[in-house]
């Protein structure tokens, strides 16, 4: 064996962990996607499974798939997820983005519906920033009547816009919120972006609690005042650069948990 094919192989187990990993963990539940670049190929391709409960994912569920349109590099593939183009959008877009998560959790859908402050609380989401995660609304750009799913490229590069960077040496967006759907994350390797999206939903159930502490939503709306302190944009810079290189650890506990 190559070391590409061991390298395609390792990332196919790789792949399949983390699906079952965001499901043990409650941020996917029959619904949600995770996908990586294809480490052989990976400008054109991406690696994403066909259409299953994430929970049940294993390396033979995984499909190529072009980064250009979406569609199988083998046609023969098995039906794919309809909001695969949420993926091969991001891709197309930031060649920095290695993996991308998509998810529907109850944790995070309240903040994408109101007007809440969604930033780093904490040094184990720093990486969120000291700015409000955007918010993509579908009906700002096709109508209100969508049924609010990615449907197609047209939607996915719209969606993929939102993670443009605040300035030009800035990385890609790591979340943008999703009006009445949910998020997605974005990752510059495929542990990274599970280490992002269990510590994200560990920062909304902070963030809830923060709120019912404090007497509501609107005392976080208006943190700038006496009451809630978020992270600085200094905090969130050097304790992202701390966590950088703890990311296999956790990983390597969370596998562990799917054994037992």
């Amino acid at each position: 064996m190559t070391q590409a094919d061991s390298d395609y192989t390792q990332t196919l187990q790789d792949l399949s962990l983390a699906s079952r990993i965001l499901a043990h963990h409650g941020i996917v539940d029959g619904f949600g996607h995770v996908s990586c670049r294809d480490p052989r190929s990976p400008k054109e391709h991406f690696l994403l499974s066909r259409n299953l409960a994430p929970a049940l994912v294993q390396s033979e569920d995984i499909v190529t798939w072009r980064i250009s349109d979406a569609e199988p590099v083998d046609p023969s593939s098995p039906r794919g997820f309809l909001e695969r183009c949420i993926h091969s959008e991001i891709y197309r877009q930031f060649e920095d983005v290695e993996a991308v998560v998509h998810f529907h959790s109850l944790d995070i859908i309240p903040f994408g519906i109101m007007p809440i402050p969604f930033q780093a609380v904490y040094h184990m989401a720093s990486f969120l920033g000291s700015e409000s995660a955007p918010i993509f609304d579908i009906s700002d750009s096709f109508g209100p009547a969508t049924d609010m799913l990615i449907r197609n490229t047209t939607h996915g590069a719209a969606l993929a816009s939102s993670f443009s960077p605040s300035s030009s040496d800035s990385p890609t967006r790591p979340l943008v919120l999703m009006r009445g759907h949910g998020a997605t994350l974005t990752a510059a390797s495929l542990k990274l972006a599970i280490f992002r999206a269990i510590y994200t939903q560990n920062n909304a159930k902070i963030l809830t609690s923060l709120s019912s502490l404090a007497g509501g939503a609107q005392q976080l709306i208006h943190h700038r005042g006496p009451g809630a302190r978020f992270l600085t944009d200094e905090e969130c810079k050097a304790a992202t650069a701390s966590n950088s290189g703890q990311v296999s650890r956790a990983w390597d506990v969370w596998c562990k948990e799917l054994e037992n």
